[in-house]
């Protein structure tokens, strides 16, 4: 029977070297296992941050072009929906700002409560209280309030004898819809009418007492 070599320290010494050095080469790969993950999830991350900043910005900059290109559609459409109903513009050139279906549903365009008069001004008046639009929407509400006040006016006919019908103050929910790229009023709802008008900032100074007689 052979007999066992025994081994010396000095082969010990080498075998626990060699497994020393597997070892250290596991950790070494498995380092550079986590650094490349971690590499990848910062990569990852940055990505993911810059994408939502991008989004946010471009949903705020569609947004304020909405707002925008609303306001201006709004604001010039019912301005020139007063000036037709006081007679002094045609139904067909609101078709810039209305849709020709709700102009034929609009019993103040379509009526003829101005009809014996020509009006030669008037101030038209239109607050917005509430705007709401979303950046992916084609469609708009807003909620205004339409005052046309100070109307001068002159009959057709000196057979009319009573005054300038005053205009109705109204409170309107207007509804904006978008159609190939753009913006149209598609239909005004009344809300309120004959709202109470805030006071204005200004305090009149005709009323104020003072000890300066009056003569």
């Amino acid at each position: 029977m052979p007999k066992r070599k025994k081994l010396t320290d000095a082969d010990v010494k080498k075998v626990e070297s060699v497994i020393l050095s597997d070892t250290d080469v596991e950790k070494a790969d498995r380092s550079k296992y986590g650094v490349a993950r971690r590499s990848i999830w910062y990569i990852l991350r940055f990505v993911l941050i810059a994408s939502v900043v991008v989004t946010l910005c471009y949903a705020a900059l569609m947004e304020a072009m909405y707002v925008s290109n609303i306001y201006i559609i709004v604001t010039e459409g019912m301005e020139m929906r007063a000036d037709c109903i006081l007679g002094n513009k045609s139904k067909a050139e609101l078709t810039e700002h209305f849709t020709e279906s709700w102009l034929q549903e609009d019993e103040a365009v379509n009526g003829n409560k101005y009809s014996l008069y020509r009006v030669d001004s008037y101030d038209h008046r239109l607050e917005i209280e509430k705007f709401r639009v979303w950046p992916w929407s084609k469609e708009a509400t807003l909620q205004v309030v339409e005052r046309v006040p100070n109307i001068q006016a002159t009959p057709y006919s000196s057979d009319t004898t009573d005054p300038v019908p005053s205009w109705v103050a109204c409170r309107y929910e207007i509804t904006v819809d978008k159609f190939d790229g753009r913006w149209y009023i598609t239909r005004l709802t009344v809300v309120d009418v004959d709202p109470p008008e805030e006071p204005h900032a200004t305090p009149d100074y005709s009323k104020l007492e003072t000890d300066i007689p009056h003569y």
